[in-house]
């Protein structure tokens, strides 16, 4: 039984190797490395559009004109709606609009940045 499994490891042995037996006698080959410079993929993204704002007519309603102001709105046809807000309220608003213009500049200013990256001005200089 012994001499049966010395036989089986010793005829197995080769198969597990495989052809690693016969490439120890070849010479190993070194790896070349070969790099190659990329030009960069051109973004293509227009400029996005300035922001045009819309004219708002404000209404400022008190309870010293509230009576005069709803009759002259009724006069023009105008449907007559009635958005409030305190002075806090007010101040809100405008720092949201004030915080939201400093963001639209900033990712302007990214996509500038980005576009100055992908797409460098070539100058006469520059090859």
């Amino acid at each position: 039984m012994n001499v049966r499994l010395w036989l089986t490891g010793i005829i197995l042995l080769p198969l597990i190797n495989g052809c690693a037996l016969l490439a120890a006698w070849e010479a190993v080959k070194p790896v070349e490395v070969k790099t190659k410079a990329v030009e960069r993929t051109k973004l293509n993204l227009p400029d996005p559009p300035v922001l045009q704002a819309r004219e708002i007519k404000w209404v400022i309603i008190t309870k010293e004109n509230a009576a005069e102001t709803f009759k002259k709105l009724e006069e023009k046809g105008v449907d007559i709606v009635l958005f409030g807000l305190t002075d806090e309220g007010y101040e809100q608003l405008a720092m949201t609009m004030a915080e939201l213009r400093n963001l639209i500049a900033t990712q302007r200013s990214i996509i500038i940045k980005y576009r100055e990256y992908y797409e460098p001005i070539k100058t006469p200089d520059s090859k």
